[in-house]
């Protein structure tokens, strides 16, 4: 068997979040440049009507829960209006971005906010984070990577996500991110038998503890590993969170192509539904 051209497991030591993460590469632009600044936490009230810029488009925004959120449905048909329903909620679901159901009086307040238009029944509201990780920009204009493949963060060569799951018995590891080539790659190295995993298998692995708790795993969906794996520090920094994510949406389904053409009835129903108001993302 031909050697591998990867580090020594020995090489590749769990890397403290803290210690181990350079903020220098990751480092984030100043509010300014990202659009409009945060309201201070303290300044946030429950229902408040806020404006983010996001690309150079004014959003509506709702406080929901302590944190402001972005109406997606305006996102979709302003920044993203080139774009299908299908590939909106594909590259959505791909990103692991959840979104969070208004009530009916916060659905009013959009509507009187410009946000909605008056026959929507319900809307999704996502972070600003979230919405630009959905609308990320390319290099060739706006949204021109909305469907292209995500490109690795750029983080040290020796560097690992100290990672865990609380499936069957539960087990820890690190996700290491230059063994993580293809979907498939065994990148994650368990931290009690040292054996290498790939991420949809790791969730099925699991060493019983004496305090461990047995939590019956979900089906094998070979995406269901971004929902049970997490980082393992509970209070992560901001840029190490990123990065995790930035990683865990490669090799996802997000840009999946219909295999058989669209019969003249269905494109036909089709575009009307692309063009309504209310995009269902949820």
């Amino acid at each position: 068997m031909a050697s591998s051209p990867l580090p020594a497991p020995t090489d590749l030591l769990l890397a403290a979040p803290a210690s181990a993460f350079p903020p220098e590469p990751l480092s984030q632009a100043p509010p300014a440049a990202r659009g409009a600044p945060a309201a201070p936490a303290g300044a946030m009230k429950p229902n408040q009507v806020g404006q983010v810029i996001l690309y150079g488009i004014p959003i509506v925004s709702l406080v929901i829960d302590g944190q402001e959120r972005l109406c997606l449905a305006q996102i979709s048909n302003t920044l993203l209006k080139n774009f299908s329903y299908n590939e909106i909620h594909n590259r959505r679901v791909a990103l692991g971005i959840t979104c969070v159901q208004c009530t009916p009086v916060q659905l009013e307040i959009l509507r009187r906010a410009g946000a909605m238009p008056i026959s929507s029944r319900r809307c999704g509201m996502i972070t600003k984070r979230e919405a630009e990780r959905l609308c990320k920009r390319g290099a060739g204009g706006l949204c021109k990577s909305f469907l292209g493949e995500n490109r690795p963060p750029k983080l040290p060569d020796n560097f690992a996500f100290d990672v865990s799951h609380e499936c069957a018995w539960g087990c820890r590891g690190s996700f290491i991110p230059a063994r993580y080539n293809s979907s498939r790659a065994k990148c994650i190295k368990c931290a009690y038998c040292s054996l290498y995993f790939s991420p949809n298998k790791f969730i099925f692995h699991s060493h019983r503890t004496p305090d461990a708790k047995y939590l019956q795993p979900d089906a094998a969906n070979f995406n269901s590993w971004r929902r049970h794996l997490k980082l393992t520090d509970k209070a992560p920094q901001d840029e190490l969170v990123f990065a995790w994510e930035d990683v865990k949406a490669m090799f996802n389904g997000g840009s999946r192509k219909r295999a058989l053409p669209l019969s003249k009835v269905e494109a036909g129903h089709l575009e009307n539904y692309n063009h309504m108001w209310i995009l269902d993302l949820c």
